[in-house]
């Protein structure tokens, strides 16, 4: 009985898919961290892009984007965490600088599953779109407006193929 539900319980868990979004509040490592053995035994280290998330798996490539500044950078899951209550993802300190996180401390932000076992299989790439048509009247001339917008692409030559399950814009 308790083999069985132990096979349901692990099973049933969701997978991570490639392109899967989340939202939530991010963090990035005290001081007190650097430099002592993660959950998967490495180092953490300042300079590097990684982060701690508590589902993920490790070598999971996740793109993290501030949402009030639109900065994104991509980090790689070697650790877990955090564990205060709210927040999703703790970020080191090189990834929370690159998306302006170290001056604030807590910012709202997107996380984007782009690739698995340190392999990056969706490319972001940004698209001009046009946000307003242009209007004429007798009267006044509006311009376009012009905005850009982040796409994704699978990448060609995938060695993990077992990963990419649907077409992803």
């Amino acid at each position: 009985m308790v083999l069985l539900f132990l096979y349901f319980t692990v099973y049933s868990l969701p997978a991570q898919e490639l392109g899967e979004e989340s939202y939530g509040i991010a963090s990035f490592y005290s001081n007190q961290f650097y430099a002592k053995k993660t959950a998967n035994q490495e180092k953490l280290k300042r300079n590097t892009y990684t982060a701690a998330h508590r589902i993920y798996p490790f070598n999971t490539l996740i793109e993290v984007t501030n949402i009030y500044n639109k900065k994104s950078v991509i980090v790689r899951i070697n650790d877990r965490g955090p564990y205060k209550r709210g927040r999703i993802i703790d970020l080191t300190e090189a990834a929370a600088r690159m998306i302006n996180l170290k001056k604030v401390g807590l910012a709202k932000v997107k996380l984007k599953v782009v690739g698995f076992e340190n392999e990056l299989m969706l490319l972001p790439y940004r698209s001009l779109e046009l946000e307003t048509m242009p209007k004429f009247s007798t009267k006044f001339y509006q311009k376009t407006r012009l905005i850009y917008r982040k796409k994704y692409q699978v990448k060609k030559v995938i060695r993990n193929k077992k990963y990419v399950k649907k077409k992803i814009n």
